[in-house]
């Protein structure tokens, strides 16, 4: 009959973190995060003109389905709520009438409804109306609306407007999304005084 032996491991002498010392290390980490972090922060310069080329790509979605689809598409700008926000509609029965529902929302397949961050808002701040802009208001599209026929042209024929898009900690910070007649969209930013 064979017996086994057991085998004996020689002991080693294990240590590990005590709970103070853990304690320590998040501490520090959290010390070091507090110092950190606000460094991280998106300044309202940047946040703004995020914002306005958001705002510029999701027309020129808007006017490209336009022209893919030989459908209508409307921009409707939510102004009156507590956060601004924007959505897109897509005539797809092409019947000209638009319901502004979610199927219309849908149809387009872009964004649908787009909210402002949280520290942007419509209006110029400080900045001085676009030299082109005689109204100055913060948006300046009738009804706060603007429509792509289905040649990517703004309708009324030769409509154009602009949006204005400024930080609420910081009113010296905006940017202007401008649309011609043609339905060319150009971002402009306010800086040193002036549009750029």
């Amino acid at each position: 009959m064979i017996h086994s032996v057991p085998v004996r491991v020689p002991h080693r002498n294990r240590q590990g973190f005590t709970v103070v010392e853990l304690l320590i290390v998040m501490v520090v980490i959290g010390i070091s995060l507090a110092i950190v972090a606000p460094k991280f922060r998106m300044s309202e310069a940047t946040e703004v003109q995020i914002a306005g080329m958001q705002l510029m790509q999701d027309l020129e979605i808007s006017r490209t389905r336009a022209l893919a689809t030989r459908s209508q598409v409307r921009f409707v700008f939510e102004t009156d709520g507590s956060v601004g926000a924007y959505s897109g509609y897509l005539d797809e029965n092409r019947d000209g009438v638009f319901g502004e529902t979610q199927e219309e929302r849908v149809a387009l397949r872009g964004f649908g409804r787009r909210e402002l961050p949280a520290r942007v808002e419509f209006g110029r701040g400080s900045a001085q109306p676009l030299p082109t802009d005689a109204n100055g208001s913060a948006i300046t599209l009738a009804d706060d609306r603007l429509w792509f026929n289905t040649r990517g042209i703004t309708e009324p024929l030769g409509t154009s407007g602009v949006v204005y898009l400024t930080s609420t900690e910081d009113p010296a910070q905006a940017t202007a999304v401008a649309v011609s007649g043609s339905g060319a969209i150009r971002l402009w930013v306010w800086r040193d005084g002036q549009w750029q």
